[in-house]
């Protein structure tokens, strides 16, 4: 397990059954390119899914259909981006941004592809006031930083009592008639 991934699992416990199983090659052909260690083993640790329902990652391909799974980097993309009329086509800086995450506040977290090893990229948030934020870490260090509060640019749960539920678990308590967040 990738350092991060272990740091996250102290301060937040995933719980048993989360994780999702991606076809990590048909994501690399999808996307063009392959994606951060950390990251991958955040997904097969955690999943898809959110952090008190109110920080929101998502997954490379489409895993469920409906409303209730995790949102995908297509859908993430197209919100941070329409949210301030960004065309990443038309400007070469946006090109090769992927959006892996959004809170409850509209920032989107992506990740700087420009280096071609992607476990070397880095977390840009952009502001649903427009602004770019660069962060000098990888994603899941992004979330530890969240958690200890050495990070700050993005939020939308309480650090000391946050909570990850997978997608799938999310669905099962509603289904089941049970609001997973009652604290939110």
């Amino acid at each position: 397990m990738h350092p991060s991934v272990a740091r996250l699992a102290e301060l937040m416990p995933p719980h048993a059954g989360a994780g999702d199983a991606i076809d990590w090659d048909e994501a690399r052909r999808k996307w063009g390119t392959d994606f951060p260690a950390d990251y991958r083993d955040f997904v097969s640790v955690y999943g898809g899914g959110s952090i008190d329902n109110g920080f929101f990652v998502g997954l490379p391909l489409l895993v469920a259909p409906g409303v209730r799974r995790p949102l995908t980097f297509e859908e993430l993309n197209e919100d941070g981006y329409g949210l301030l009329d960004l065309e990443p086509d038309e400007d070469p800086d946006l090109r090769g941004r992927i959006s892996w995450a959004m809170d409850c506040g509209a920032n989107h977290a992506f990740w700087d592809t420009s280096d071609p090893d992607p476990d070397s990229w880095t977390v840009l948030v952009l502001a649903r006031e427009g602004d770019w934020v660069a962060h000098a870490c990888g994603m899941v260090e992004f979330l530890v930083g969240l958690m200890t509060g050495e990070i700050t640019s993005m939020g939308g749960f309480s650090p000391e009592q946050a909570l990850f539920l997978n997608w799938r678990e999310e669905r099962l308590l509603k289904e089941a008639g049970i609001d997973p967040w009652p604290h939110t």
